[in-house]
Order: structure tokens, then C-alpha cells, then sequence
């Protein structure tokens, strides 16, 4: 009986390592003032998605939050999309280096210069192998009233990005 349940979890190990990638996050903030260190929201944001990834299986790591300043051709690069903005290339060198599968970037964008919460928020999931965009999720915007409520959030907007997560070959 116990060499059947070995047998069965070990299986079932397995089954999940064939199924799990390796995912690197890595939260820009946009529109900010001044470069004083990142907010307590993306803190929020890094922490529920890679909770959420991490619950699903995958292998997570991230790269230290960064801070675009508020000029407006900064902004409109990272706020391009279907590119990979130059500002985050040693991080996603780092990543391949890493061995990640997937990078996944989270823009928080601070239209008008408010540092409470951001206003807009938009996540990318890029290949890592071949740099392609595989999926953008744009527009979440909510006017959350604490840090719990945007957490609870940020973990729905993730598992709704999980099947993204998906590696060929």
C-alpha cells in the first residue's frame, strides 16, 4: 500500500514538472514624479502574481522594481506596446540567463503624477527564447480603497493570465 502512494505522488510530481515554466517578473512604474523608490502597490502587484503563478506550479522569480521617470517620451516607449521597452533589457538578459521561460512585465502608469495607486495597469507576457509578445492584458484600472482589496485584485487579474503560461515544444 505505501509503494502505491510513492508510486502516486511521484507520478503526480511529474505530471506537474512537465507542466511548469519558468516565469520572471518584473513591475515598472510610470508617470512618477520623482525616482523615491518604488510604491507600496508594486509590492502589491509583484507579491499577488507571483503568489498566483507560484500556486499554479510555475517556477517564479523577479527582477528589482523599476521607476521610468514622468517624461513623456519615457513613458510613451514603455506604454507602446507589442515591444519590449529598452529600459528592461538587462532584465530580460537576465532572465534568459536565468533560464526563464516566460518574462512577464507589469506596468503600473501614475497618469497626472498620483503616487497613492496607479491608474492604469497593463501586463505583457513575453517568450523569452524569441522576445515575442504572447499576450497583453491592458486597461485595469480601479479605484481600489486599501491595499488588501487592490491585493485581491491583482491575484484575480493573474489567474486570468495563467493559461498564457503555456510552454511549446
Amino acid at each position: 500500500m505505501k509503494k502505491q502512494n510513492l508510486a502516486l505522488i511521484l507520478g503526480f510530481l511529474g505530471l506537474m514538472s512537465l507542466n511548469a515554466a519558468t516565469v520572471s517578473v518584473l513591475v515598472v512604474e510610470t508617470g512618477l514624479p520623482s525616482n523615491n523608490g518604488c510604491t507600496p502597490s508594486a509590492s502589491v502587484w509583484e507579491s499577488g502574481i507571483m503568489d498566483v503563478f507560484f500556486d499554479a506550479g510555475h517556477i517564479v522569480s523577479n527582477a528589482l522594481c523599476m521607476q521610468i521617470g514622468p517624461t513623456l517620451d519615457a513613458n510613451a516607449a514603455i506604454l507602446s506596446s507589442r515591444i519590449l521597452p529598452r529600459e528592461v533589457n538587462s532584465d530580460f538578459d537576465q532572465a534568459r540567463i536565468g533560464g526563464a521561460d516566460f518574462f512577464v512585465l507589469v506596468i503600473l502608469d501614475y497618469k497626472e503624477g498620483t503616487t497613492e495607486r496607479p491608474k492604469d495597469v497593463s501586463i505583457r507576457i513575453f517568450s523569452v527564447s524569441t522576445g515575442e509578445l504572447l499576450h497583453e492584458t491592458k486597461g485595469i484600472s480601479r479605484v481600489w480603497k486599501s491595499s488588501d482589496d487592490e491585493f485581491r485584485d491583482v491575484k484575480q487579474q493573474a489567474v486570468k493570465i495563467i493559461p498564457h503560461l503555456v510552454k511549446k515544444g
